[in-house]
């Protein structure tokens, strides 16, 4: 990075007018390109795998274990309680616990190796160059920054790791260093956070979990039952005798009954709470510190356009690859939204009214509003006083005279003689009491 030549921003860094950086996008300039210019990292403390396509948090080992969790109990499952059962009843419950279990594994991966939602790092205030003022910022902005969002009272918390305004439900997570869109919590058993970019998966997947293991608690339980009554009417022994050697013949029954009772009140009541929170459209973070205990919730859109819009909506591109440090949104050739309010607020202004062209126009403009009091009547066609008889012109013969020399534009003529006083009482009687 060497300085731009020519550019007031001095020994300060930019990008020179390079083309592939963002600020191109939108048309900036050499001492504007500081406004856009990233900082040498523009996350926290996140593990970037397979040159930006995955990125976790700085504790992804955890995701590990929790694959294991799964993956383990699953084979066992398979082995010894899903061949009892496709062998006495049928294959379905196996295959069905087969797609349970593929899913949660599968989400979560996904989880544990997506952008939560992070925002991309700023630099420094003191390294940004203010267009208004010609000189670098020397005051750090004010610490919150009051708005009004759907009639409801807002603060926007200034972050100074990040250098960032938060959005509205964004905050800063201490573990990774980042600022995460809708942050809903950090994941110790994915290693990751929980935001707006990732919040589905991790729906899938506790969801997927919590189905599999009332699924593996129910049919292990069931295989043990089923084989302490087979037994119960082949020895002709009594319920407890039965079921202790019901026991010793499908021990991995038993081992896997007493594992999934004893986490299903954290997968399932995992699941069933965050069913809550998509029905109130709160997160974790919000519902733990109360942020809409004593007021409205202003995201509330009732529990159908709640799923809707947390589970179904699209959600947008990653900000940036932390493996290129490079921001991918807004795409080239984006227009900025100050150029978009800017060309809407010149279409929505009326036109301009049309100026005069001539002096003509001007004199034979009408009143817009004609009251009675303002009604001028005609004057004679013909009439002469005796004032015009003595030669002293009238009102009327210097207004008639004047429109003909404003029209005809003649060469230049000696000014009128005002009129006499008795000419203008004389007028001022024809008229009523018109003004001229």
């Amino acid at each position: 990075l060497k300085p731009a030549s020519g550019s007031p921003c001095g020994s300060r860094r930019n990008f020179g007018g390079r083309k592939d950086h963002p600020g191109e996008a939108y048309g900036l300039g050499a001492c504007q390109d500081l406004l856009v210019e990233m900082p040498e990292k523009l996350n926290g403390y996140n593990k970037v795998f397979c040159q930006g396509r995955f990125i976790s948090g700085p504790d992804a080992r955890s995701s590990a274990l929790s694959v294991l969790m799964i993956f383990v109990p699953s084979v066992f499952w398979q082995i010894f309680v899903g061949s009892f059962f496709a062998a006495e009843y049928s294959a379905f419950i196996p295959i069905l616990a087969f797609f349970l279990q593929a899913s949660s594994i599968y989400l979560l991966l996904a989880t544990a190796l997506s952008d939560p939602g992070i925002m991309p790092r700023q630099r420094d205030f003191t390294e940004h160059y203010d267009e208004r003022t010609k000189v670098f910022r020397t005051r750090e902005p004010q610490r919150f920054y009051d708005i009004v969002l759907r009639g409801h009272p807002l603060k926007l918390k200034y972050c100074k790791t990040c250098n960032i305004y938060r959005p509205p439900r964004c905050t800063h997570c201490s573990v990774c260093e980042n600022c995460v869109e809708r942050f809903d919590h950090h994941c110790p058993w994915l290693g990751n956070c929980i935001g707006k970019r990732n919040y589905r998966l991790f729906y899938g997947f506790v969801s997927a979990t919590g189905a599999l293991n009332i699924l593996v608690l129910a049919t292990a339980v069931a295989q043990l039952a089923l084989r302490s009554k087979q037994i119960a009417e082949e020895s002709q022994v009594g319920g407890g005798d039965a079921f202790g050697q019901a026991v010793l013949t499908a021990p991995m029954a038993a081992i896997l009954s007493i594992y999934a009772l004893g986490i299903v009140w954290f997968t399932f009541g995992l699941c069933a709470y965050h069913n809550y929170l998509v029905c109130t459209n709160q997160t974790t973070y919000e519902q733990i510190k109360g942020a809409f205990s004593g007021a409205t919730n202003p995201f509330h859109r009732g529990a159908v356009g709640n799923y809707w819009d947390i589970l179904f909506t699209s959600v947008r591109p990653r900000y940036f690859n932390a493996h290129t440090n490079r921001l991918l949104w807004p795409p080239k050739g984006a227009v900025p939204l100050e150029e978009k309010l800017r060309s809407t607020t010149k279409m929505q202004q009326p036109p301009a009214p049309r100026q005069p062209d001539t002096e003509i126009e001007d004199d034979l403009r009408l009143p817009e509003e004609v009251t009675p009091e303002s009604q001028v009547p005609p004057l004679p066609r013909e009439e002469f006083r005796p004032e015009e008889r003595s030669g002293a012109p009238t009102v009327a013969h210097e207004r008639r005279a004047m429109q003909q020399s404003q029209v005809a534009q003649p060469q230049a003529q000696e000014p009128l003689s005002p009129p006499t006083a008795s000419g203008r009482k004389g007028v001022a009687a024809e008229t009523h009491g018109t003004v001229l």
